[in-house]
């Protein structure tokens, strides 16, 4: 019988050792429980797959039933954990858990689906019936990547430890379990993930009842309340006043009972409900070797990226923090530069196979302490893994922050790499971030070497499709770096379908140059489920909701960026940058001057405030501002020009675009027709839309709302070009 869903051969594959069911039946007893609790709450025919006469004992290279890989592609896995299956060179484990992890993991709906509720829950489903040795819990949690978190079947009791039997006293067993709420849990574990993948919008929101399953569930669940008929009341004086009553007693309880909570120490405080921000200072490198540079960089970035998992907790970006290596500033001023209440502190010692990681929480209001602080040794990169996890684990703990289920997923689902392939992603993020030819070619040198040691590792695709995305001023790589970005994250999504940073790559190619708005939402709405700590996804989904004329919506997600990143002048400048676009000019200026306080050599700003004040009838201080910027870095000649057209000097407003149409570059194409739009030359402005669209240039997409091209609007040619991108609509 096929799966409930097209396209998968079963519902459930229910993988298991012979020697678990030899004794006395227990996997077939069950599965026989299973089926029927399952037809009790499933109106459709759920199948399930259950080889009785499993291959146990065989290795990879013995010649097995060719049909078995059809069967593993089911919708759930299902592997029951006994103190045998956890053995590398058993049947089920190689050819069944984790040829299904392998396969879950690369296929449409990926091994970790996201639920109707919110929630994340993996299509792995272990029972467990026995406690387990803590090596076989560790060989079951590197390969699943995450903390396992199983529906358990065990009776427990003084030197027992065996499978929980139908007729077992509760009273008797220390897990104090019956076996009929376990098969319970179980088929409502299995509804929820059914219906959560479920290709009909109406069963994914169909479920109204209470998941107890542990394994990635929350226990709480939305609960739905039919509508009652309508009734004709007649209501008495006394039924109106006790009403009444009743209202002033709600009033009361909301107006004074968070008071009364916060008096008497109970429930959760304001602080608790206030999302905390800490920033991940650059790791100092004391090994006296700069070579080792590479180890101190990727630290900070692995330990940032993992705190930027945490809902409740903003993370300031590596751009924000940079500035403050080596730097000697009190601990204190940093914070306030930062806008944060906690710094990590972090530095390394010894030599590349040996090192000691020295990592210190501090709070630095309203005086300076150590929170937390501990040494780590990483020999080899072979424990990178729990290290990290143990450090995240102490700084959530000593900010106290309540952490989601995602949040935990997002923490514990660490995917081990092999060591020498996670030092040579680090040495190639390293020198591919220095944005010179050679160090570009040593980065991609030493990605390939990650690649060839494990091909399967998505961590070597992400950092080339990063590296590639950042390429542009690359001279020798720029011209297909956007195709070698595209390319290499839909390799990593194909290996990990949870990397944040992939979608974005994709986003920003379907926004800018693709013009394919419906894939530019998907991939930026997965990359903030992913993680909502990048200031970069709700920069591009800021100018996405423009598109569709949210100017409210665009100006909250960029605000989102700055809140994340109050230093990198990028998204401040940027603000004032769509402030001016849409002829809001006042705000422009504003944001402006704030991103010249951050970065009193930033040219953009220039550019940006030249423009606003051009904007409000301030020529002559319009014309310096941009001639100071210019000053600093050409690049913006076309806003100057634009200044020049409002203020009348038509002369010198043209020759600006005379030398820019020389150039004929992509990069230039809507600021000539800015200058002709704004001179009044409708036909010259019309023919660099057109060439802007053709070019595929980044901004052509928010032509429609450039006040510079407002003389345009109304003319077909200009219509037929905005007619083409298929805006999407508010």
């Amino acid at each position: 019988m096929a799966s409930i869903i097209p396209g998968y051969e079963y519902d459930i594959f229910i993988s298991y050792r012979q020697k678990d069911n030899k004794y006395d039946g227990w996997v077939t007893e069950f599965i026989d429980h299973l089926k029927s609790e399952i037809e009790a709450t499933f109106k459709e025919d759920i199948s399930i797959y259950f080889d009785e006469n499993p291959h146990d004992g065989l290795l990879e290279i013995h010649n097995v039933d060719k049909s078995l890989e059809s069967k593993l592609k089911s919708l759930i896995f299902m592997p029951i954990i006994s103190q045998t299956y956890c053995d590398p060179n058993s049947f089920a484990w190689q050819n069944e858990f984790i040829a299904f992890n392998k396969m879950a993991s690369g296929d449409p709906l990926g091994r970790d689906v996201r639920l109707a509720s919110g929630n994340v829950c993996s299509r792995i489903i272990p029972i467990k019936i026995h406690d387990l040795d803590a090596s076989d819990t560790e060989l079951i949690e590197n390969e699943l990547g995450c903390r396992l978190r199983a529906i358990e079947f065990i009776f427990s009791s003084a030197g027992v430890n065996r499978p929980l039997k139908p007729d077992d006293n509760p009273d008797k067993n220390l897990n104090k379990t019956y076996y009929r709420d376990q098969i319970n849990k179980v088929a409502n574990a299995v509804k929820d993930l059914i219906y959560g993948m479920h290709p009909d919008p109406k069963k994914r929101a169909s479920k109204s009842y209470q998941s107890s399953a542990p394994h990635g569930f929350t226990e709480t669940q939305p609960i739905t309340v039919p509508k009652e008929p309508v009734r004709r009341l007649s209501l008495s004086w006394k039924t109106i006043l006790f009403g009444l009553l009743g209202v002033l007693l709600v009033a009361a309880l909301i107006i004074f009972l968070p008071k009364l909570i916060n008096k008497t120490g109970s429930g959760i405080s304001r602080a608790e409900l206030v999302m905390k921000a800490i920033a991940v200072l650059p790791v100092s490198n004391l090994t006296g070797n700069p070579e080792l540079e590479y180890i101190a960089q990727g630290l900070q970035d692995d330990i940032t990226g993992r705190l930027g998992g945490i809902n409740n907790l903003i993370v300031r970006p590596m751009s924000s923090t940079l500035q403050f290596k080596d730097s000697k500033e009190p601990i204190k001023q940093i914070a306030k530069k930062l806008s944060v209440d906690n710094i990590i502190e972090s530095s390394i010692k010894g030599v590349e196979d040996s090192i000691q990681i020295e990592m210190r929480l501090v709070e630095a209001f309203p005086d300076e302490r150590y929170i937390w602080s501990s040494s780590f040794l990483n020999k080899g990169g072979k424990n990178i893994t729990k290290i990290y996890q143990e450090i995240v684990s102490h700084i959530t703990e000593g900010l106290k922050i309540k952490l989601t289920q995602n949040d935990e997923n997002n923490i514990l689902n660490i995917r081990p790499h092999n060591p020498d392939l996670k030092k040579a992603c680090d040495k190639g993020k390293y020198y591919m971030n220095r944005l010179t030819t050679e160090d570009f070619e040593q980065g991609l040198k030493y990605y390939n070497e990650a690649m060839a040691i494990d091909p399967t590792d998505p961590l070597p695709y992400l950092g080339l499709a990063l590296g590639y995305s950042n390429a542009g001023h690359v001279s020798n790589v720029a011209a297909d770096a956007s195709n070698r970005a595209v390319a290499y994250a839909r390799q990593a999504l194909a290996l990990d379908s949870t990397l944040a940073e992939a979608y974005i790559v994709l986003a920003t190619r379907a926004l800018y140059t693709d013009y394919d708005f419906v894939a530019t939402k998907r991939y930026l709405k997965r990359a903030m489920e992913l993680n909502n700590n990048l200031p970069i996804v709700h920069y591009h989904y800021g100018w996405y909701l423009m598109l569709s004329n949210n100017v409210d919506g665009a100006v909250a997600e960029f605000r989102k960026s700055i809140e994340i990143a109050p230093t990198d002048v990028t998204y401040t400048c940027n603000l004032g940058s769509l402030y001016w676009w849409i002829g809001r000019y006042q705000e422009a200026s504003e944001e402006s001057q704030k991103a010249l306080q951050l970065d009193p050599n930033y040219p953009m700003a220039y550019a940006m405030l030249g423009a606003a004040y051009a904007g409000l009838g301030m020529y002559e201080k319009a014309i310096e501002t941009h001639k100071k910027g210019l000053a600093i870095s050409p690049g913006f000649e076309s806003v100057l020009g634009v200044a020049y057209a409002m203020a009348g000097q038509r002369d010198k407003a043209l020759e600006i675009a005379s030398q820019l149409e020389k150039t004929n570059e992509k990069w230039y194409t809507w600021g000539i027709a800015e200058i002709y739009a704004t001179l009044g030359d409708k036909e010259k402005a019309l023919y660099w839309v057109e060439e802007s669209y053709k070019q595929r240039h980044d901004f052509t997409p928010w032509f429609k709302y450039d006040a510079c091209l407002k003389p345009l609007y109304n003319e077909p040619r200009f219509k037929d070009v905005i007619n083409r991108l298929n805006l999407p609509e508010n």
